[in-house]
């Protein structure tokens, strides 16, 4: 028997003290353990019916985790950031007859600008 085998049903046993049959329960961390051997198990060529009887626990059981996990692993939470720099809005220079027009620029930009080219 290996280790994470050993370990999940000393830890169930601890959960469950005084409790059999439908009336055991596991932790959502004990869940995940579960799962996590039994997907180790599978790439193993083992059934599930067979893994979930080394662990102790009913297949349907195993089984509703294993599909519980999938749904919580296709939604990720996102964290929104704001940009490290503002983008600037585009510079248009417009050429018409009165001369060369600057659209696009904020107040200090035209100062900068102005000190350019005197």
């Amino acid at each position: 028997m290996d280790q994470a085998l050993v370990r999940f049903r000393q830890v169930a046993a601890r959960e469950n003290r005084g409790r059999r049959d439908v009336r055991r329960r596991y932790s959502p961390r004990l869940r995940e353990h579960a799962v996590a051997y039994w997907l180790t198990r599978r790439r193993q060529g083992e059934r599930l019916r067979d893994v979930a009887a080394a662990l102790g626990v009913a297949r349907w059981s195993l089984h509703r985790w294993t599909r519980a996990s999938k749904a919580r692993a296709r939604f990720r939470p996102v964290a929104l950031a704001a940009p490290a720099s503002p983008v600037a809005p585009p510079v248009v220079v417009v050429m018409g007859a009165a001369g060369p027009r600057v659209e696009g620029l904020d107040v200090e930009s035209v100062a900068r600008l102005l000190a350019l080219l005197r």
